[in-house]
């Protein structure tokens, strides 16, 4: 009676009159700043009691509700835009390097004369001598467009699911729920995108096998017209079972550098400070990128040499993945599945880096 009363008074709504489910639908349209207790001494004890005990309650109940919001995972949508803009970063920084190492890695599929590319400056040289500087960044625009899915997939998907895979009150994952997360990432990601990539690569290799596309619609046009809907899917062999395991490989070995040597890198560079803290990420983030390549790298000179199979109407060189494989060991030996490896490591070594440091960058800019 005396709440109901010192309430009324007070022209609050009285607390009886209110049930626990109304005052939490409530919360949320409470302004905390208009929370504040009269201070004009129109109150007596008893209904400064009152008032204090309802509204600290409110206040309480407020609070929680703010904790559990911040404890909610972050946005899907934010982290694939994340994702999407280190990719941008990354494959413009690294496009030089990527379009050579490609052209090294198809050389010898049509037999012929030795291989016209002798080393990274043999390479470079005739690149600018014969297309000119801009030829370096062929096929740029259309890999930019493909890592937008590509990165933003990978990087939202490896975070959803060790999302997924975290058991209650865990807060480190291990090795193999790394691992686990990152592969199932990157096939989904593959298999999402996977003729974006065919696209890039075709229109990267455009000049060498004389293909004048005027765009990726062109592109596109004419490889279904000269070869069928299939062949966009040329080549996902190789890719499901290297191309996942390096997503799986790569991400879970960042992780795991980042949390063991991590700090290690950024005492020495400043611990706390931006140098110290780029410098960490970028170190395991070349490291992870470097191993992660090399273990699976045969597996991506087999899915690019069954992308440009039968280029511009040429005929088809190989009928499948294991054919593919047989024919390179057989004419050209096992070192042929690692051609493109040194000028790989130099693309991989900042590129890595500079992907982890962006992801990381964008992801804080935009989760927080």
């Amino acid at each position: 009676f005396v709440a109901t009363t010192a309430c009324h008074r007070m022209q609050i709504p009285s607390p009886r009159a209110s049930t626990a489910a109304s005052m939490a639908s409530n919360v949320s349209s409470v302004d905390t700043k208009s929370l504040t207790i009269p201070n004009n001494g129109s109150l007596t004890p008893v209904m400064r009691t009152v008032y204090d005990s309802y509204f600290f309650r409110l206040k309480e109940k407020m609070r929680a509700k703010k904790k559990v919001e911040k404890k909610q995972e972050p946005p899907m949508i934010r982290l694939l835009l994340a994702g999407a803009m280190a990719g941008v970063v990354t494959k413009t920084a690294t496009a030089p390097l990527e379009r050579m190492k490609i052209l090294f890695q198809i050389q010898g599929m049509q037999g012929g004369a030795g291989p016209k590319f002798r080393n990274i400056g043999h390479a470079a040289g005739s690149i600018l001598r014969e297309e000119g500087l801009s030829a370096f960044w062929k096929g740029n625009i259309p890999n930019c467009m493909r890592v937008i899915p590509v990165y933003a997939l990978k990087f939202g998907f490896n975070d959803t699911f060790k999302s997924l895979v975290r058991k209650p009150g865990q807060k480190t994952l291990s090795f193999s729920q790394l691992i686990l997360s990152g592969t199932v990432a990157g096939l989904f990601q593959a298999c999402i995108t996977y003729p974006l990539e065919l696209v890039r690569t075709r229109m990267t290799l455009g000049p060498a096998y004389g293909a004048n596309y005027k765009g990726i619609l062109d592109c596109m046009r004419q490889t279904w017209r000269q070869e069928g809907l299939l062949s966009f899917y040329k080549g996902i062999s190789p890719t499901i079972l290297s191309g996942a395991p390096y997503v799986g490989f790569q991400m879970s070995s960042y992780d795991i550098l980042s949390r063991n040597y991590g700090k290690n890198v950024e005492d020495y560079f400043g611990r706390g400070t931006k140098t110290g803290k780029t410098f960490a990420k970028l170190s395991c983030g070349a490291i992870s990128g470097l191993a992660a390549q090399t273990l699976t790298y045969p597996g991506d000179t087999i899915r690019r040499r069954m992308q440009t199979d039968g280029m511009c109407g040429r005929p088809q060189v190989y009928r499948g993945m294991i054919d593919c494989y047989r024919q390179i060991v057989s004419k050209e030996g096992h070192i042929a599945l690692f051609r493109g490896w040194g000028t790989n490591c130099l693309r991989a070594i900042p590129g890595a880096g500079i992907q982890f440091l962006a992801y990381d960058t964008f992801k804080a800019l935009l989760v927080g």
